[in-house]
């Protein structure tokens, strides 16, 4: 009897023993399978992090660009080139226009004046026709065509050109006036131009070759940088220096040219 109830123990140990063992080998199985899911999706975020990355790297990008430092002034004028895309070409159409301009109101010769007088018409709104035309008359005594005659010239050079809004423009330019035989008088300016394009205006066939876009001054300002300078006369047994000189134009005491163009304003825009 009592050998009987040891086998019936035994075998009930046994029993035990062989569930605890299922529960520790289901417990490790589970553990596994917990284990693989979790370094499968950690190395399916490090496989996505490493994609971005690669993908990410062509995007990334050094654009290098010029800075340009103007020796007689100190101006600041970074150096640019044109991209595709529609704000970049407009800027440049507005340059170029806004430069154009420039060149033509306050550049001289006389045999380009009525040329110059026209255009600045054709390419300035009313206000700005009146009070150019009023400048240029020959009645007045600052007029180009009393101040540099027959023998002066001002030749215009952009330095820059920046927008303070998308239709005002800063210009910084030097004139460089020349009177027959004597030494380049340099003066650096600034202009202020506010600008439109009227494009939907009736215009001449022959003002719309010239401005084709109707590009339209409607305010312009201009200052001086800086008192005008003499260019040295450089000879070979002179050096140039840094010194320079101040010089105030003098009115040329000859009597004025007959007006290249009628004083009425230019009717370059539609009312």
């Amino acid at each position: 009897m009592k050998n009987k109830v040891e086998q019936d123990e035994f075998k009930k140990y046994l029993e035990e023993a062989r569930t605890w063992e299922s529960d520790k080998i289901q417990q490790l199985q589970g553990s596994k399978k917990v284990a693989w899911i979790i370094a499968s999706v950690a190395s399916c975020i490090a496989f996505m992090a490493i994609s971005a990355v690669v993908l990410l790297v062509p995007l990334k990008t050094v654009e290098p660009y010029v800075i340009r430092v103007d020796n007689s002034t100190g101006m600041v004028d970074v150096v640019t080139s044109m991209k595709e895309g529609k704000t970049n070409y407009d800027e440049t159409v507005n340059k170029y226009f806004t430069q154009l301009y420039i060149r033509y109101r306050e550049g001289y010769s006389k045999e380009l004046a009525e040329e110059y007088y026209k255009n600045v018409g054709i390419m300035s709104a009313s206000a700005e026709q009146q009070k150019y035309s009023a400048f240029f008359n020959p009645k007045n005594p600052l007029s180009p065509l009393k101040i540099y005659g027959d023998t002066g010239k001002i030749k215009i050079n952009i330095k820059g050109t920046t927008f303070i809004k998308p239709n005002i423009a800063l210009v910084r330019y030097t004139k460089e006036v020349t009177r027959g035989s004597e030494k380049p008088q340099l003066t650096h300016f600034t202009a202020t131009v506010t600008f439109k394009y009227a494009g939907k205006s009736k215009m001449a066939e022959t003002d719309r070759a010239i401005n084709p876009l109707a590009f339209q001054v409607i305010e312009y300002r201009n200052d001086p940088d800086s008192a005008p300078i003499i260019k040295p006369d450089l000879t070979p047994t002179q050096l140039p220096t840094s010194q320079t000189q101040t010089v105030i134009p003098d009115p040329i005491p000859t009597q004025a040219p007959e007006p290249v163009a009628d004083t009425t304003p230019i009717q370059g825009e539609s009312r």
